[in-house]
């Protein structure tokens, strides 16, 4: 007599998902490397090329593989720099620690599809993306141009030193038809803004700068332009056009060319005005108190943004221009003593300053004041441009 020993139902349950278990692993690991090596049919070499069909056909076939498994991500992204916790790390948290964006990624997939700029003030490497600085200067150029001394990390800026006493001469007289205007404002470096406060509140577009005219040196440029009409019947011509967005490095050569444009419609122009907003580095608290204290003063309880020319020397007039911004400095502080710093002479560069013997960089204020404060030190600008024009008129 055969005996059949019976197993209970749960037993064959359990033997049942143990071998499902098994087998599935099985495949999971089957698939995975065969996956893996199935990424470089997307590699980039398929991607120059000139049919634009296949380019976009390739580009959605990535998409699509990218969602639904992110391990094709994680190896396409992998630079060959990498160590393996990195590539495991990224692996398994779609997560590059060296890269801060990865954050934004893992939380918004979509963002992926996008070039998501980090802005920086800069470091003591030189200009990157975001550093509002001259692109003609590196960063230990502008900090030893207020004297720190050694460039660290917690550079403080020292009080500039006295100015010598030097003579350089009067302007040469010109003819001026009133009638017609005689000054141009324009902005080479337009997105140039300052301190958001209550009342100038905005979104930067970068650091310490904004496309919004409301918001940057524009809106500076606007208030000078009203009070040398409004005040002393002065007409003027505002450029508004922004030369240093959204490329910033060619921002000379754009303003030079707008100015050029405006002066051949009007000749009549004889000041030229670009009009700037100075720029402190900002890393700490030190540097920030440091470059407020420097450019900025208090008139009858009031913050004003204090006033600085730059000056280029290889401009073919340059000894004109240098004497036009030295009687516009003196004129400023005539009116205001020590509202106008020292006179910046740079060591190379125009800025521009061939289009007029009266030509001159103004630096109003800096990026450690708010708008108010410069609109306060307008006034003063605007009168010492009037009294220049009473000195230099035949």
């Amino acid at each position: 007599m055969i005996r059949i020993k019976v197993v209970k139902p749960g037993k064959w349950i359990v033997a049942a998902v143990a071998i499902i278990g098994v087998l599935t692993l099985g495949a999971g690991i089957r698939s995975f490397y065969r996956m893996w090596p199935a990424q470089e049919v997307f590699s980039q070499q398929d991607t120059e090329i000139t049919d634009d069909g296949r380019r976009l056909m390739d580009s959605l076939l990535k998409a699509v593989l990218d969602r639904a498994m992110p391990a094709v991500t994680a190896g396409r992204q992998n630079d060959g720099d990498g160590s393996f916790f990195k590539d495991l790390f990224g692996l398994v948290t779609r997560l590059n620690y060296k890269d801060p964006k990865s954050l934004i990624v893992a939380q918004l997939p979509i963002m992926e599809s996008y070039n998501l700029p980090v802005s920086s003030r800069g470091s003591i490497g030189g200009p990157v993306r975001g550093n509002p600085y001259d692109p003609e200067e590196d960063l230990s150029d502008i900090l030893n141009q207020y004297n720190p001394g050694k460039i660290e990390i917690d550079t403080v800026f020292e009080e500039e030193p006295e100015e010598p006493d030097r003579q350089f001469g009067s302007p040469a007289k010109t003819s001026l038809d009133m009638e017609q205007p005689v000054v141009l404002i324009y902005h080479t470096h337009t997105s140039e803004a300052y301190r958001p406060s209550k009342a100038y509140n905005y979104t930067p577009t970068d650091v310490d700068r904004t496309i919004d005219p409301r918001y940057s040196v524009v809106r500076v440029g606007r208030e000078l332009q009203e009070i040398l009409k409004n005040r002393y019947g002065i007409k003027s011509v505002h450029i508004t056009t922004f030369h240093d967005y959204p490329e910033y490095t060619p921002a000379y050569s754009r303003s030079l060319k707008s100015a050029r444009e405006t002066l051949a419609k009007y000749p009549s122009i004889k000041i030229v005005v670009d009009l700037h907003r100075d720029a402190f580095p900002m890393r700490n608290r030190a540097e920030e108190q440091s470059a407020r204290a420097l450019s900025t003063m208090k008139v009858d309880g009031k913050d004003l943004a204090r006033l600085m020319l730059v000056w280029g020397p290889n401009a073919p007039n340059s000894s004109e221009t240098r004497k036009f911004a030295e009687l516009l400095k003196n004129k400023i502080n005539a009116d205001c003593p020590g509202l106008c710093r020292r006179v910046l002479e740079k060591k190379t560069g125009q800025y521009n300053q061939q289009l007029s013997n009266y030509s001159v960089l103004v630096e109003v204020g800096s990026n450690a004041n708010t708008m108010e404060e410069a609109l306060a030190s307008v006034p003063y600008l605007a009168k010492a441009i009037s009294e220049a024009i009473k000195e230099i008129k035949e």
